[in-house]
Formats: C-alpha cells, structure tokens, sequence
C-alpha cells in the first residue's frame, strides 16, 4: 500500500502506523511519499497512492471519501522570554501583533495561505518561508511565531523557543487528521484505525 502525506505534517505517526500494518499484514510494506497539496486528488484517482494523510482544510473532493484520524490540538511557536516561562497557553489576541510565519514550498503557498487565513482565521501579517528550519531561526529572533499541532512540535527542541498551546477566546485551537482515498477502500479504513489507536 502506498500512502501519501502533506509535507508539513511529518511522517512519524505514519511511520509507527505502517509498522504495526506490517506486523498485522504478514511483512506487507507501506511506502510513504511526501504530496503536493495540488497533487492530492490526481494521485489518488490514478493509483499513485491509496490514500493521503492531510490537516483539515476544509476543501470540498467530490470523488475522494474522508476517513477521520485525529483531532490535535494546535500550538504556538514563540521566542523564549516574551512570555513567563511556566506559562502553558497563548490567546491568539496576545499574538495580534506578530507576524505568522508560513511553511511552504512556492507550489503549496496557496493552499497554505488558504489554512491559515480562512480555516483558523489567523489576522496576522504572514511571512512566507520554504523550510522548518528557516522558521524556526525566525522564531528564535523573534520575526514571528509558528503555527504547529502538538504531534510536529514535539520534534522540535530547542531552548530557545518556547511552545504554548494556542486558544481563541478561552477554546483551544485543534485541527483534523484526515487519510483522503477513494471511497469504500476497506484497508485505508483498517489503515486509518490503527493510525487513531497509535496516535491518541
């Protein structure tokens, strides 16, 4: 089986997924590709991959079923210091004035710009930049604050910046897990269960 993620949401839920599938599925093995956002659907229907791990984006595919992961809540990347060190959440109010830093290649800014401005409403400026590490420089010298679910940002370590869990108006900000394949494809829903058990 081949399945497909979005490039910035990593692939280590993925990864112990297609493990514990390999173990239930006599060795059979998932290969993992990283996916363009515009390349979903057409990956999809011509059998490139069997399914696509995405965040919630709200985009409507007629033909391509939806099959619920996870919800994650979603946290704030900040430069250490701005704020008390024990502190654990951040109102997205208390960021109005920093700039959003984005990470996407040139391909995926459309879509990425699409997330942040119309699925999770964010006001702010936003700074384009195509890696991780460029973002999180930036963070670290305080141009702005980045945008991760909890699941990614737990890769990041780094004393320099610190992690607080993002709200709007006392509610904490989530986002969907969803595996994209077509419909009625029994092994994405097995695949999609174990991937919910391993995450949650």
């Amino acid at each position: 089986m081949r399945i497909g993620y979005l490039k910035n949401l990593g692939r280590h839920e993925l990864e112990q997924a297609s493990s514990k599938w390999q173990t239930l599925h006599e060795n059979e093995k998932i290969d993992l590709e990283p996916v363009g956002y515009d390349e979903i659907e057409a990956k999809i229907q011509n059998g490139e991959v069997d399914a696509v791990l995405v965040n919630s984006r709200n985009d409507i595919y007629q033909a391509l079923a939806s099959y619920s992961v996870s919800e994650i809540a979603l946290l704030a990347l900040v430069q250490a210091g701005n704020f008390n060190k024990y502190q654990q959440t951040v109102e997205l109010d208390e960021l109005k004035n920093v700039p959003c830093i984005m990470v996407a290649s040139v391909a995926d800014e459309k879509s990425e710009y699409h997330y942040l401005k119309d699925i999770l409403r964010i006001k702010n400026d936003l700074i384009a930049v195509e890696t991780l590490g460029e973002a999180i420089l930036m963070v670290e010298s305080g141009s702005g604050y980045l945008i991760m679910n909890e699941m990614t940002a737990s890769h990041v370590d780094d004393d320099q910046v610190q992690k607080l869990f993002l709200l709007r108006d006392g509610k904490q900000l989530r986002e969907k897990y969803v595996l994209l394949a077509k419909p009625d494809d029994a092994r994405v829903a097995e695949f999609s269960k174990i991937m919910k058990e391993s995450i949650n």
